[in-house]
């Protein structure tokens, strides 16, 4: 679709415009957002600076309000990538699980007498 048509969809729709984000690898869990008109149509214009005749490469269905890609080999977040069917590899400078062992059940608490019977509360309600 072409950029005059796209942007002339989405302000003639009633709501707002949707697209639907697939994060979870090997599902089909998602994300719906949903875009306010206005900065979507200013993105839009910087994204594809050729003017009205830019071809996007996305689809606009004005009846439901969602903005998809019009390509099955489009590479941003969708259920079809297969980037987002394979994890990420860990980053070297990512912590070992064993660096975050935070078990602090026997730090005593220094300045801290208890007292037989009473709690915090009891403290706060006198």
């Amino acid at each position: 679709m072409k950029l005059g048509e796209l942007r002339a969809a989405i302000r003639k729709t009633k709501g707002n415009p949707w697209f639907d984000c697939y994060p979870f690898p090997g599902t089909d869990k998602t994300f719906r957002f949903y875009l306010q008109k206005t900065p979507l149509l200013e993105e839009l214009e910087k994204a594809y600076p050729g003017g009205k005749a830019a071809e996007t490469q996305m689809s606009f269905d004005a009846e439901t309000g969602q903005l998809k890609p019009e390509k099955h080999d489009f590479q941003g977040i969708s259920k079809d990538n297969p980037a987002i069917k394979t994890p990420a590899p860990a980053h070297e400078d990512a912590p070992a699980d064993d660096d975050l062992d935070l078990d602090l059940g026997d730090v005593p608490v220094v300045g801290v007498t208890p007292v037989a019977g009473k709690n915090d509360l009891d403290d706060l309600l006198g």
